[in-house]
């Protein structure tokens, strides 16, 4: 079986969109792009949902609910995937 990778892209709203990301049908985690707070120029951020060390929960797949928030260690920009959506922190 050769290697697959799937990326589902979800407009969150705020200016934010994410990709879950998959391999071989397995989840690994959610890249997602966001404004950065001070400029408003795109930044680029990444979870892991399949990490042995730590990861996020996807709560609800559809809509996406994610935990813990998303804190972005380039830019600042914060907030929480709640029912499909970006709610800001």
């Amino acid at each position: 079986m050769p290697d697959e990778f799937a990326a589902t892209p979800i407009d969150l709203g705020h200016g934010v969109t994410g990709e879950l990301r998959e391999w071989n049908g397995e989840l690994h985690g959610l890249a997602y792009t966001h404004p950065r707070p001070d400029t408003g120029a795109p930044c680029e951020g990444w979870v892991p949902t399949h990490a042995a060390d730590y990861s996020w929960t996807i709560e609800s797949r559809d809509p996406l609910t994610l935990s813990p928030s998303l804190l972005c260690r380039i830019c600042g920009h914060h907030g929480f995937v709640r029912d499909g959506a970006w709610v800001p922190a």
